[in-house]
């Protein structure tokens, strides 16, 4: 089980969320500071901070899977740092890209797969300076291949929903966006 859920910090969670609503999402989990909303093929969490916090405006790659011990195996079986954490959400997976660039997987009993009707899906842009190193990340971790982008980059689907697509940068960094499960951009950067 893999499902794209990138957290975003916001010190405007109510306005953020209401985009959320706006754009088609329902909120699954509501615990004031922290909501985390679903498309139908991925999820958002949605993180308050303070107002001119370094971290306000800013998206974290995150994802979730049924058992994390499980998942941890299986990523450095195939190559790729990763290890058990306590976090926020219990016990979770860090996993670690070649250029020291991490991000988390949440462990979640939420099993079911995408509608094939459903008219959403989160994306996240990942830019890094080394896509290759990320693309092999992605495919370590059980996401798969589902195009290569001419001029580099390549997207990704997560088989309980969710894309992420690889992007040059020069820095590593996450950007959220929202598709339609056509690949036509709903929007992007909504702060």
């Amino acid at each position: 089980m893999l499902r794209v859920r990138p957290v975003h910090y916001t010190s405007r969670i109510d306005d953020f969320a209401a985009e959320l609503l706006t754009q088609g999402l329902r909120c699954v989990e509501n615990q004031g500071g922290w909501r985390v909303f679903d498309s139908g093929s991925g999820k958002v969490g949605v993180h308050a901070v303070d107002a001119g916090s370094a971290g306000d405006g800013t998206t974290d790659l995150g994802f979730e899977v049924r058992d994390c011990e499980i998942f941890v195996r299986r990523t450095l079986e195939d190559g790729t740092a990763a290890e058990l954490i306590e976090s926020a959400h219990g016990t979770s997976a860090r996993v670690t890209a070649p250029d020291g660039f991490t991000f988390l997987a949440d462990p979640s009993t939420d099993l079911r797969l995408p509608a094939d009707d459903t008219p959403l899906a989160v994306t996240v842009v990942w830019r890094t300076p080394d896509i290759a190193a990320a693309n092999k990340v992605l495919s370590n971790i059980g996401a798969r291949l589902v195009a290569e982008h001419p001029g580099g980059g390549s997207l990704f689907r997560a088989k309980n929903g969710g894309f992420v697509t690889t992007a040059a940068g020069a820095v590593s960094g996450v950007e959220l966006e929202r598709f339609h499960r056509s690949g036509a951009a709903l929007g992007a950067g909504m702060g």
